[in-house]
C-alpha cells in the first residue's frame, strides 16, 4: 500500500476523500471497531477542523484524496496533501493543519495502544459507534476550548520572544454588538478566530485574523449561510446583522492600527 506521495505505508490511519461539495474522513476499519468514547470525543473537533480548512481547497485539488495519514513502512508518520496542493496554502495555515493532522495520529496510536495493552491482559472490548453524527453543541464548544488554547500558546510564546501587546488597545465589548448578537472563541488554522451567534438566527459567521506579515495582519469575514436560501428573507437578515459585526468589529480593528 501506498500513500499520496507514493511512499511505502505500513499502517492505514486515515484520509479525507472529496465528495461532491463535502468531505469525507474515511479511518481505519480495525481502528475504528477499537475506538473508545473518550478519543473520539478530543479527535471529533479536530477532524471538524482539518474539513473545515480543506474544503476552502478543494477545487484545487489533483486527486478525491486530499489529504491522508499513514504510518510508513520506516515507522514514521507522513501526513500529505493532495499533489501540488501545499503551495497554494499560507506557511502557518499549512503549518496547523499538519498539526491538527498529526494530533489525530496520535490519538489513533493511543487507541492501537491501548488495545494491545487491553489484549495482553485477556480484557474484552466493548465497540463504540462512531458513525453517530457529531453533536454541534459540543463540537462548538470543543472548538472555543481549542482556540482559548491556542490563543494561550501563541501570548506565551509572544512572553518568550519579548513581544508585548500594546498598551491601550480597544477592545470590543458585548454593547459594542448588535442586539441579541454574542460572540465566542473560535479555532481555525487561518488565524485568531471570533464566531458570532444571534439569539434567534443561530450562527452568523466568523471572523478571522490572519498574519500577513512581521506587524501585518488581514481581517476576514466568513458569512455562514446554513440551511436557508441565499434569497430568504432569513438569509438576507442574517446578513444584515452580520455586516454590521464586521462594521463594528472592522471599526475597532483600525482604531488599534492607527497607532
Amino acid at each position: 500500500m501506498k500513500n499520496i506521495a507514493g511512499h511505502d505505508v505500513s499502517v492505514f490511519l486515515y484520509r479525507f476523500q472529496l465528495l461532491g461539495n463535502s468531505i469525507d474522513f474515511v479511518l481505519n476499519e480495525v481502528i475504528a471497531a477499537d475506538m473508545y468514547p473518550d478519543i473520539d470525543e478530543k479527535m471529533k473537533p479536530l477532524v471538524h477542523v482539518c474539513c473545515e480548512t480543506l474544503l476552502r481547497y478543494r477545487h484545487l485539488s489533483a486527486s478525491n484524496t486530499i489529504m491522508d495519514g499513514n504510518f510508513l513502512v520506516t515507522g514514521e508518520f507522513e501526513v500529505m496533501l493532495s499533489k501540488g496542493l501545499g503551495i497554494h496554502f499560507a506557511h502557518d495555515e499549512k503549518q496547523r493543519l499538519f498539526q491538527d493532522a498529526k494530533r489525530i495520529a496520535d490519538l489513533l496510536g493511543e487507541v492501537m495502544d491501548r488495545r494491545t495493552q487491553e489484549m495482553k491482559k485477556g480484557k474484552q472490548h466493548t465497540p463504540h459507534l462512531i458513525d453517530q453524527p457529531p453533536n454541534p453543541k459540543k463540537i462548538k464548544k470543543a472548538l472555543e476550548e481549542l482556540g482559548n488554547a491556542s490563543l494561550l500558546e501563541d501570548e506565551l510564546r509572544w512572553i518568550a520572544e519579548g513581544q508585548q501587546i500594546r498598551p491601550g488597545l480597544k477592545r470590543l465589548r458585548p454593547d459594542d454588538l448588535p442586539r441579541d448578537v454574542t460572540a465566542s472563541r473560535g479555532y481555525d488554522h487561518r488565524g485568531l478566530c471570533y464566531v458570532f451567534e444571534h439569539k434567534q438566527y443561530g450562527e452568523l459567521g466568523r471572523i478571522v485574523m490572519i498574519k500577513v506579515g512581521e506587524q501585518e495582519m488581514l481581517m476576514q469575514a466568513d458569512f455562514y449561510l446554513g440551511q436557508e436560501k441565499q434569497a430568504s428573507i432569513t438569509a438576507k437578515k442574517k446578513q444584515q446583522i452580520f455586516e454590521e459585526v464586521v462594521t463594528t468589529f472592522n471599526a475597532c480593528f483600525d482604531f488599534n492600527h492607527q497607532k
